[in-house]
């Protein structure tokens, strides 16, 4: 007997120490998975042994190196956890406080600012379709733009949005020129909801190396943290180039894959919406207009070759299914490749209403109108010499509700103001307006006779003939 007990104590002093950790999925009772008091054995050493009145209904694993969980229901395996020392962070300075502080304050200060409840709203909107954002919302006919020449705060896009401004265009995407708007306009497009409420429009000059311009379109919706763009232009088309233009466009529409097809999804089949293209050339422009979509050649132009043939076979099947005479519907022409038109149209540039505003209305394309101030010289103050009588200068509002007003064909104008101040102005000058009329007929006619007066012939980059 007593070599037996000799035996089993030798043999628990040879065990290792180790510790338990109890564990349950269910609360339990007081004490329970708490580690048992060890309890003295024969042979004076700590045996650790449960409280046998829950041997039942707990089972303790024992380990040295870890901490053994219950397992999860359906799991074949406990899951194992390495203890991990617990962090005790440390005292910040009074300088973080301090920052802390003022930060929660600034936040409370700029988010009672841009409150739309308290900000005039611009409320008169685009009547094409085609102007509207992923949500159904119509265009806002103010329309904000970047400008490289000035550096506009980041504030400036959500500030345009919070006075109810949804159309938004970055015409490129170099930081060292317009990075903090693209800071702000990306703030606006990171969020969800607001980027359903919103139209962004961006666009490139390099549309002729196709590899660059998907590479840009990449770079357009990283930038921007958007996964779909509204409208994308092709801008500044020199006359000589508008072939090259349409063809890129036929690809982006089919090969490329970038343009959202009717019915689709922005996002899912496409990340394009829309595609226009932006010129100073007036010449240029109507040929633009004049380009057909299947691939058909220009109005008013001579087709090539393979649409020679195309049009042949076209008209041999009509022949043997027994079609007859061509009626005025059958003389109907393709749609326009282009969405959206971007032209130079202000008081002074007014040269684009004679052909290419109404051709654009023929061809169901809307305009949007840029430098509708003239490079900030129609708000100059006239030299004596012109004659001018009849009050003050036009302000930067009376400028760009003057384009929307004067020709129908002009939907969005846009304007790039240069900090928050400036454009809380002329927001207010268009809220003033309601949702009615931009400006009246006595109106315009006042400012394009000034118009007339402030434009110079010869003076270079005023017009393309």
């Amino acid at each position: 007997f007593f070599s037996t007990r000799a035996r089993r104590s030798r043999a628990r002093e040879a065990r290792p120490r180790v510790r338990t950790r109890l564990s349950s999925a269910r609360a339990r009772p007081h004490g329970v998975g708490r580690t048992p008091t060890p309890a003295r054995g024969l042979s004076g050493h700590a045996s650790l042994r449960p409280n046998p009145r829950w041997k039942k209904k707990l089972r303790p694993r024992m380990t040295s190196t870890c901490v053994v969980r219950a397992s999860a229901p359906g799991r074949d395996h406990p899951r194992v956890t390495t203890p991990r020392p617990r962090k005790i962070p440390g005292p910040r300075p009074l300088s973080a406080l301090l920052s802390l502080l003022s930060a929660t304050k600034d936040d409370a200060q700029k988010a009672e600012a841009l409150d739309p409840a308290t900000l005039a709203q611009v409320r008169i909107v685009a009547s094409s379709p085609k102007l509207r954002t992923v949500n159904g919302d119509p265009v806002r006919a103010a329309g904000l733009g970047g400008n490289r020449n000035v550096c506009q705060p980041k504030a400036l896009a959500p500030t345009a949005r919070a006075h109810g401004v949804n159309y938004f265009f970055a015409y490129s995407m170099r930081d060292d020129q317009i990075g903090d708007y693209l800071d702000g306009l990306a703030e606006l497009c990171s969020d969800p909801k607001t980027r359903k409420k919103i139209f962004v429009a961006v666009g490139t000059e390099n549309f002729t190396d196709r590899e660059a311009l998907t590479a840009h379109v990449e770079r357009c919706l990283s930038r921007l943290r958007t996964n779909y763009i509204d409208a994308f232009f092709l801008e500044y088309v020199p006359r000589g180039a508008e072939a090259e233009a349409v063809e890129t466009i036929r690809w982006m529409r089919n090969e490329g894959g970038l343009i959202v097809g009717d019915g689709g999804r922005a996002g899912v089949d496409g990340v394009i919406r829309y595609v226009g293209a932006s010129t100073h050339d007036r010449c240029a422009g109507s040929r633009l207009l004049r380009s057909q979509r299947n691939g058909r050649g220009f109005i008013g132009e001579e087709p090539c070759e393979e649409e020679k043939e195309k049009e042949e076979k076209e008209e041999e099947e009509e022949e043997r299914d027994g079609g007859g005479e061509k009626t005025a519907t059958d003389l109907d022409f393709e749609p326009c490749e282009l969405d959206f038109l971007m032209a130079r149209y202000n008081m002074a540039h007014v040269k684009s209403e004679r052909t290419l505003f109404p051709l654009a209305m023929a061809r169901d394309v809307p305009v949007v109108a840029f430098t509708t101030t003239r490079w900030n010289s129609l708000q100059r103050e006239p030299v004596p010499e012109l004659g001018w009588t009849e009050g003050a200068p036009p302000t930067t509002a009376e400028c760009m509700r003057w384009a929307l007003a004067a020709n129908d064909a002009v939907e969005v104008v846009l304007n790039s103001a240069p900090t928050t101040e400036e454009l809380g102005a002329w927001c207010e000058d268009w809220a003033a307006r309601g949702d009615g009329v931009a400006m009246s007929a006595d109106e315009v006619a006042k400012w394009r006779r000034y118009g007339e007066l402030v434009y110079e012939e010869d003076a270079p980059f005023e017009t393309y003939t």
